[in-house]
């Protein structure tokens, strides 16, 4: 909570102007790579479910705030948890990077698994974030659902 400063520039006690000329860094092209060379150290399908998020949040009108960084995040914090990501564990995969998503969702932080002070859901409302979480919390007690759409 900010005591002085602007609240617009989302840096307590700085002014917009001093962060006029800042570059948003994006660390997508190293979260894929991550990915990428975990899938390739143990033949896992941490992509696999990457994609298959990826499709459903395409998709889903209501999940289309989530983004592929968001997702990719999402899934590497999960390989950080779980060594086996065989072929015959991705449903199982599947669902808990669904719970993993839910509970980011729920505590309005998604840290970056390459940069944690960054929160990746920092970009959204409290009200999309709501409705996020409640969309696939719903989705928990039937996920086929997601798959068909």
């Amino acid at each position: 909570m900010c005591t002085s400063g602007s609240k617009d520039s989302g840096v307590c006690g700085a002014s917009t102007a001093q962060y006029d000329n800042l570059w948003r860094l994006s660390l997508r092209p190293a979260e894929t790579a991550r990915l990428r060379a975990l899938d390739q150290a143990d033949s896992g399908c941490r992509s696999l479910c990457l994609k298959i998020l990826k499709a459903i949040c395409k998709s889903t009108p209501a999940l289309g705030r989530l983004t592929a960084s968001q997702l990719t995040n999402v899934i590497l914090h999960l390989a950080q948890e779980e060594a086996d990501w065989s072929p015959d564990v991705l449903a199982d995969r599947f669902l808990q990077a669904l719970r993993g998503l839910i509970s980011h969702l729920e505590a309005g932080v998604l840290p970056s698994v390459l940069n944690p002070k960054v929160n990746l859901f920092a970009e959204l409302t409290p009200e999309e974030i709501d409705e996020l979480g409640y969309t696939l919390y719903c989705s928990l007690s039937e996920p086929e659902v997601l798959l068909q759409t």
